[in-house]
């Protein structure tokens, strides 16, 4: 067996499940490798399902990382918002890695919002299209329990998954008005595409500034974003990025960066903002998975 083709062959769909269950690109990385590290010891040819053996042993690190990581997002100061993948070049080989399985940045969030459970078993299922059998074998669960845990999980995201996504073009102009308002302080533009009950939420982990409890409603993000704008916060130089399959904006200070923005939008309005300054996870913009 070529081991070597084997990680090249399955590394994008175990860093999916890994990366959109734990929301951290190291730690999903550090499993991937575990995995194909205990996999030297295995006799591959009583292996019936690879495909399948291989995502159960993703799915269970997973789900014990998850386990033992539960204090530390107990006690995490403020908002937790899941690690962006940033690409800052489209021509390499990064841009491609998770092409057939990426979702939003914005829907990675509103995954973390289930149980660990609910979001494992979403993930198979809906996003991998693995079907219950499989979903069953991978996690030693009935299939009936699968389809129920499956079921809640897509109800509640349905509460708050918003009906259709805006265009790429749409998204593009809601990032040119942002970066016209943050130069030049008019946010009027931008402003108008805000829903009246948009959220703000703002990750810093307690090493930057930033705010400790999600912003509700459009009056409050308003006074927000014009606040820290007057306080100098926005001060630096932006530049459009690609985030999972998405846009965001990137600012940065002497070359360093200092934020990561994306938008949750439909083809009305802009539903979500999430700012992410912790600098543990910004350091590894432009250079993700330089293996």
């Amino acid at each position: 067996m070529d081991y070597g083709n084997l990680y090249d062959t399955y590394k994008p769909l175990l860093f999916t499940v890994a990366y959109q269950m734990i929301g951290t690109i190291k730690e999903a990385e550090d499993i991937v490798h575990d995995v194909f590290v205990l996999l030297e010891n295995v006799d591959l040819d009583n292996i019936d399902n690879l495909k399948a053996y291989l995502t159960k042993m993703t799915t269970n690190k997973s789900l014990n990382y998850l386990k033992s990581s539960i204090k530390k997002r107990e006690i995490y100061p403020g908002p937790w918002l899941p690690e962006p993948i940033v690409n800052l070049d489209e021509n390499t080989p990064l841009d491609n890695l998770l092409k057939e399985e990426s979702i939003s940045y914005a829907f990675v969030v509103l995954l973390h919002q289930l149980t660990d459970l609910e979001r494992c078993i979403y993930i198979l299922r809906e996003v991998l299209i693995f079907d219950y059998k499989f979903i069953s074998a991978i996690l030693n669960r009935s299939e009936q329990n699968c389809r129920k845990v499956y079921s809640r999980a897509k109800q509640k995201l349905q509460k708050i998954k918003p009906l259709k996504k805006a265009v790429r073009e749409e998204a593009d102009e809601l990032a040119k008005l942002f970066l016209r308002a943050v130069e030049s302080g008019e946010f009027d533009p931008f402003i108008n595409h805000l829903a009246r009950d948009v959220i703000l939420i703002s990750d810093g982990g307690g090493k930057v500034l930033s705010a400790l409890y999600p912003i509700y409603n459009k009056d409050r993000v308003v006074a927000f974003l014009q606040g820290i704008h007057k306080r100098g916060s926005f001060q630096g130089q932006y530049r459009v990025v690609n985030v999972n399959d998405g846009i965001g904006i990137l600012q940065q200070n002497q070359g360093e960066p200092v934020k990561l923005i994306t938008f949750d939008y439909t083809e009305t309005d802009l539903q979500h903002i999430y700012i992410v300054m912790n600098p543990d996870k910004l350091q590894k913009i432009g250079h993700n998975f330089s293996s």
